[in-house]
């Protein structure tokens, strides 16, 4: 259970979060949208530690959405946010949950992530 789902629609910060993380030595799956990280989790959310939610995901629900479902059927599960810094994680999001405000370095972002993870 020390695998990492990425939620973000946008390519190019979804890519650059997953080479961050990867580079720290952490296991990544990566979904483009609400729909595949739903059957992502629907099929083995036991297995993260660790959701990366981006908050608008386009089209559809919304990483809050996508996060009330990974604690559905994984009660442990660590939950971050990446969003724009007006995001309300407390009023939306998961309990125990943390924001980590778009812009941001990929590699601090990893830093923190496998630092949750060893904890």
């Amino acid at each position: 259970m020390n695998e990492v789902l990425l939620v973000e629609d946008d390519a190019e910060v979804r890519e650059l979060v997953e080479s961050a993380l990867e580079a720290k030595g952490l296991q990544v799956r990566s979904a483009a949208s609400d729909v595949t990280a739903y059957d992502i989790l629907k099929q083995d959310a036991k297995s993260f530690s660790v959701l990366i939610a981006d908050i608008n995901l386009g089209s559809g629900t919304t990483g809050y959405d996508v996060a009330r479902r990974a604690r559905q059927l994984n009660s442990k599960i660590a939950v971050v946010y990446i969003s724009g810094p007006t995001a309300l994680v407390d009023r939306f999001g998961v309990e125990n949950s943390v924001m980590y405000p778009k812009p941001f370095r990929p590699a601090e972002l990893a830093e923190q992530i496998e630092a949750l993870v060893s904890a």
